[in-house]
């Protein structure tokens, strides 16, 4: 008896050429087709994109981008900061994902590495067609590298930099401030204390701004000794709440998550409660710190809110406006939501 021997039939996939000698037409025909360009009927289209699927042609992606000169592909560069809590670069990045995916790119996050600038690898490799850059403290040489080599980049957050006018989306925290300022007052606060972080950086500046901006409004007098900065860590947040108890406020706006949580703490030492002897607003409505401020006060926070999803989807959108050559304001900004909740009370 012979033995029969059987063969596995190996499915590979075809190439250019076969294509193209399958469906009667020139590799430059088929390469039209592949890339939506030229002229090319739709009768031989049709032809070739049915030997296409009947031979399970599957293009060279890599090639077929660098002869494009595009990728079809966003960067994000993340500069974190202490003080910053990662679900608000997590959120964000979720929602620059999600815009690119919906106008048909993918999204490349860079990763830290000592021997070489994020600039340096940008501007050097050909996988992105732009870049975002996002964090508190954005490195000026990688900026400055990227402009003047002419690469597309957006920012999230507003930036200045001497002698370049970027694009930028930035959560408009002036307004966002000014309307919870503008909340306490309407409950009566005048003594409202105002725990920040440093106003050399852009945000922190702007919050300041918005919180004088309210007082000014409401003809209520600016008192420097109830503004404390440099407050980015749960420590920072608790020794300037213990200083700024002494000058007995009424009511506090605190503008980062960290430092919420030493404040309260300091509050609770104090003997004091929120909102009876105190009301207390914080900044960014995360998660954690809602669950946080809740099992330890029993309250819920009112926050002002940054609506971070929106913010990486349509700093997404404009990155992808700016590419595409669409006429793209350099300056946008998004609204922030205030949440009134229950640890403010009314004089």
């Amino acid at each position: 008896m012979k033995r029969v021997r059987r063969m596995m039939r190996v499915t590979r996939s075809s190439n250019l050429i076969e294509v193209a000698k399958a469906a009667g037409v020139s590799n430059m025909t088929v390469s039209r087709v592949i890339n939506n360009s030229g002229s090319v009927s739709e009768k031989t289209r049709q032809k070739v994109l049915k030997a296409i699927k009947e031979l399970n042609y599957q293009p060279n992606l890599i090639a077929r981008s660098l002869a494009r000169k595009k990728t079809n592909i966003l960067g994000l560069v993340v500069y974190t900061e202490k003080g910053v809590h990662p679900a608000f670069y997590n959120e964000i990045i979720n929602g620059v994902q999600k815009g690119a995916s919906e106008l048909g790119y993918d999204l490349l996050v860079f990763a830290n590495r000592e021997d070489q600038s994020y600039s340096d690898r940008i501007t050097h490799s050909s996988f992105v067609d732009g870049v975002i850059f996002m964090g508190v403290k954005i490195n000026q040489h990688d900026i400055r590298n990227v402009h003047e080599k002419g690469f597309p980049y957006v920012f999230i957050g507003k930036r200045e930099i001497e002698g370049i006018q970027p694009y930028f989306i930035s959560p408009d925290y002036v307004k966002g401030t000014r309307m919870a300022t503008e909340h306490l007052i309407e409950l009566g606060h005048t003594k409202i204390g105002f725990i920040g972080q440093s106003r050399i950086i852009e945000p922190d500046y702007d919050k300041l701004l918005g919180y004088q901006e309210a007082l000014y409004k409401h003809h209520v007098v600016y008192n420097p000794q109830l503004v404390f900065e440099e407050s980015q860590t749960q420590l920072d947040g608790y020794n300037a709440m213990k200083e700024l108890l002494k000058q007995k406020p009424t009511s506090v706006i605190i503008n980062n998550t960290y430092a919420t949580i030493g404040a309260t703490t300091a509050i609770k030492e104090a003997g004091l409660q929120i909102p009876e002897d105190i009301s207390v607003i914080g900044f960014d409505d995360n998660q954690e710190l809602n669950e946080q401020f809740n099992d330890f006060i029993g309250l819920e926070l009112s926050t002002i809110r940054i609506p971070k999803v929106e913010l990486g989807k349509e700093a997404a959108k404009m990155a992808i406006s700016l590419l595409e050559g669409n006429e793209t304001p350099k300056a946008n900004f998004i609204d922030l939501h205030f949440m009134k909740n229950s640890s403010c009370k009314k004089l």
